[in-house]
């Protein structure tokens, strides 16, 4: 599988995450700070530089 592939898969994941959730909570921003966390989590095992340097980002706005 290229890079390229990985990417658009990976892209598509992460929309059926924000979907599910959506789904479920019924809330967009909800399942963008469920989808926020779940990358940070990712992130933090598996590159520590790129997890702090997203850790200053916070996602802010009401729903």
């Amino acid at each position: 599988m290229t890079q390229e592939q990985q990417l658009d898969l990976a892209r598509n994941l992460i929309v059926a995450g924000i979907e599910m959730v959506f789904q479920v909570t019924g809330s967009g921003l909800q399942a963008l700070e469920e989808v926020e966390t779940a990358m940070g989590a990712f992130l933090t095992a598996h590159n520590a530089q790129v997890a702090a340097e997203i850790a200053t980002i916070e996602t802010k706005g009401n729903a």
